[in-house]
């Protein structure tokens, strides 16, 4: 059976455009080129003699404190976004929510999606696939949160199927939805030259979250599936490359998973990489959350904590950005917003399924690189991430 027909406001075939992967018949995946100009065109509304887009009926799934303090505050505020309602594996936590914000608590996450054009899914890391293939079989746009998934072929599998479903897939990499984002990577690829290296620092102090929960090892968590995914997926998405190899060491000081991670890096165009992290930093000392690349002709220092970057040319020039003085440097309701936007044909998609895919991979890598002791080469892939 073929996907759902799309409902009201979903795009159709979008995928293309989004960074997606198909895999052929011999399991290696092959490039899915853009289609740019697709735009959803949507229900309608007419207010005097303005037409407007009818509002995007988004769901959310997940009410755990990242959706009730971030997603679903940004939904309830969007003038194009109609915020249908919560659903939880917890029914209390869910009516707890939806009482909240205004809307309506869900039995099961099937009745939700039988009411919704959208769907933002902030769950545990290792419910992402399941729930999100749900939300993909009913035709339906989906927002959910990094990691994509535990695996490369899981998170594959998801991106082949919002192509084939010709609806949005974003991944919640917050840092991608700056302007400072979308600086750097139009440096990397144009004014720096060549790459030549990656150095990647992404510390935090997500250490106390790994004992157990949400963040434990029952539901595939740990610093390179929570914290440093942010880095990698970042680091594909500006450089438009993959990891193709991989040494690296962990540390879990007795939390079940990782949480210290240093690894050596490949990229696919031969530039070399590091990439630390660790969940252990003081009270008291700052956190670090830092990529420099560095070109044959100049480099670029993104400091992703802070919302800023700056450019060095090797004629001495430098072009320092930074974010707006109005707003935080990082402001976590941007990707529902932004989501509901893309919806409603406005802007593209800063954190599509291609670049999110390969992080998955990498990520996959470092933790079986630090398992056998062996160098790793993650899943091979193929991503379009011209756009």
């Amino acid at each position: 059976m073929g996907p759902a027909p799309a409902r009201r406001g979903a795009a159709r075939r979008p995928g293309r455009g989004h960074g997606g992967c198909r895999p052929t018949a011999h399991g290696a995946p092959a490039v899915i080129r853009s289609r740019r100009g697709c735009r959803p065109r949507g229900d309608r509304l007419r207010h005097g003699n303005v037409v407007s887009p009818a509002p995007v009926r988004v769901g959310v799934v997940g009410a755990g404190w990242w959706a009730t303090s971030h997603h679903l505050p940004a939904l309830a505020g969007h003038p194009g976004a109609r915020l249908t309602g919560v659903v939880d594996r917890d029914p209390d936590r869910a009516a707890e929510a939806a009482a909240a914000f205004g809307t309506t608590s869900y039995p099961d996450l099937a009745v939700l999606l039988a009411d919704v054009d959208a769907v933002v899914v902030a769950t545990p890391h290792d419910t992402h696939h399941s729930v999100v293939m749900a939300c993909l079989a009913r035709g339906l746009h989906v927002l959910v949160e990094k990691p994509l998934a535990l695996s490369f072929a899981d998170a594959a599998a998801m991106a082949r199927a919002a192509d084939d479903a010709g609806v949005h897939l974003v991944v919640g990499y917050t840092h991608q939805f700056e302007d400072v984002a979308a600086f750097v990577r139009d440096a990397v690829r144009h004014r720096i030259g060549p790459l030549l290296q990656v150095t990647v620092e992404y510390s935090s102090r997500a250490a106390r979250l790994y004992s157990g929960g949400t963040y434990g090892a029952e539901h595939g968590g740990g610093q390179a599936r929570t914290q440093l995914t942010h880095a990698l997926g970042m680091l594909c998405w500006v450089t438009g490359e993959e990891i193709t190899t991989v040494a690296a060491f962990t540390e879990g000081h007795g939390h079940g998973v990782d949480v210290d991670d240093a690894a050596i890096l490949r990229l696919s165009g031969g530039a070399t990489a590091t990439a630390c992290s660790s969940g252990r930093t003081p009270d008291g000392v700052p956190v670090r959350q830092h990529i420099r690349y560095l070109g044959a002709d100049g480099a670029i220092d993104h400091d992703l904590f802070r919302g800023e970057a700056v450019l060095f040319r090797a004629d001495g020039t430098r072009v320092a950005r930074e974010h707006s003085q109005h707003e935080p440097p990082y402001r976590a309701g941007e990707p529902a917003r932004r989501f509901v936007d893309l919806i409603a044909g406005q802007g593209e998609n800063p954190a599509p399924p291609g670049p999110a895919v390969a992080a998955v991979a990498a990520v996959e890598a470092i933790l079986e690189s630090a398992r056998r002791g062996a160098y790793v080469r993650p899943s091979q892939m193929r991503c379009d991430h011209t756009r």
